[in-house]
C-alpha cells in the first residue's frame, strides 16, 4: 500500500514537472518575455537619449572632448548593466519559479531568450561606441579647425589663412594673396588629443566594419573540421573573411591619411601590420 501511494506521488510530481502548458507556467513565460521587451525598449531609448546628451555636453564644455568621452564611459557601463540584469533576473527569480513546473533541460529554451538579447545588447553597444565616439570627435575636430583658422593670419599681409587638415602638427601654409609661407603651430590642447582621428576614421568606415563583422560571424558559424577532413568550404569562408579584413583596413588607412597625411608613405606597411593576425590564423588552421 505504501509503495502504491509513493508511486502515485512520484507520477504526480513527474506530471507537474513536465507540464509546459500549465496556466501558471505560461504566465511565467509571459512575464519573462514582457521583462525582456522592457529591457529592449529601455536600451533603445537610452541610446537615443545618450547621443543627444553627449553632443550637448560637448558644446556646454566648450568642446572639451575628454569629459564628454568620460561621460560616455559611464553611460556605456549602465547600458552593459542591462545585460547583467537579464542574467541575474533569470537565475535568481525566473528560473526557480519555472522549475516548479518543468525540468532543468526545458528551462534552457527560456534562458536562451535572455542570452540572445544580452548578446545583442553587447554587439549593439560595440557598434554604437564607434558611432558616438566618431560623432563627438568629428564635431570637436570641425570646431577646432574653425577656431584655429579664426586666429591664423599671414605674417606678411595679415590675410586670413586656412588650415583644412593636419591640425595636430606644425607645417607650412602658403598665403594665397602674397605667397608668403607661414608656419602653422598647433596649441598644446590640440596637439595632445591627436587620437580623436582614429575615432573619426572608424565612424567614416562603419559600413565596411559592418561587412567585416558579418564575414567574421559567417566564418565562426562554419562547422569545425578534423585534420583528415576536407576543409575546402571552411577555407572559402576564411578567404571571404580575409578579403573583408583587408578591404576594411585599406579603407581605414586611406581615410586616416586624409587627416594625417604625414603617414601616407607607410600605407602598405600599416595595412600589413593589421593583417598579421589573420595570416597567423590561416597558418595555424590551414597549414598542411
Amino acid at each position: 500500500m505504501f509503495n502504491f501511494f509513493k508511486k502515485k506521488k512520484e507520477e504526480k510530481k513527474k506530471e507537474k514537472k513536465n507540464n509546459l502548458n500549465h496556466p501558471e507556467y505560461l504566465k511565467l513565460v509571459e512575464k519573462w518575455e514582457a521583462f525582456l521587451e522592457k529591457i529592449e525598449t529601455r536600451f533603445q531609448e537610452s541610446l537615443i537619449n545618450a547621443e543627444e546628451a553627449l553632443l550637448d555636453n560637448l558644446v556646454e564644455s566648450d568642446y572639451d572632448v575628454n569629459p564628454t568621452l568620460n561621460a560616455w564611459s559611464g553611460i556605456k557601463s549602465q547600458l552593459m548593466g542591462l545585460g547583467d540584469k537579464i542574467e541575474d533576473t533569470f537565475e535568481e527569480t525566473v528560473k526557480p519559479q519555472m522549475l516548479d513546473y518543468i525540468e532543468e533541460w526545458d528551462v534552457i529554451d527560456e534562458a536562451q531568450k535572455g542570452t540572445l538579447l544580452n548578446e545583442s545588447i553587447y554587439a549593439r553597444i560595440e557598434r554604437y561606441q564607434i558611432v558616438i565616439e566618431g560623432k563627438i570627435s568629428e564635431r570637436f575636430y570641425n570646431h577646432a579647425i574653425k577656431l584655429l583658422n579664426e586666429d591664423f593670419n599671414c605674417t606678411q599681409c595679415g590675410a586670413n589663412l586656412e588650415v583644412k587638415k593636419d591640425i595636430f602638427r606644425s607645417h607650412y601654409v602658403s598665403c594665397n594673396y602674397c605667397n608668403t609661407v607661414n608656419t602653422f603651430i598647433p596649441n598644446d590642447k590640440i596637439a595632445q588629443i591627436r587620437w580623436v582621428i582614429d575615432n573619426i576614421v572608424r565612424y567614416k568606415v562603419i559600413e565596411e566594419w559592418d561587412d567585416l563583422q558579418k564575414a567574421r560571424r559567417d566564418y565562426k558559424m562554419m562547422p569545425s573540421k578534423a585534420d583528415h577532413e576536407d576543409k575546402t568550404d571552411l577555407l572559402e569562408a576564411f578567404n571571404k573573411r580575409e578579403q573583408k579584413e583587408r578591404f576594411y583596413w585599406q579603407r581605414f588607412m586611406k581615410e586616416r591619411y586624409n587627416l594625417l597625411p604625414e603617414f601616407e608613405d607607410t600605407y602598405e606597411h600599416d595595412v600589413e601590420v593589421k593583417m598579421r593576425y589573420v595570416y597567423e590564423e590561416r597558418e595555424r588552421d590551414f597549414s598542411e
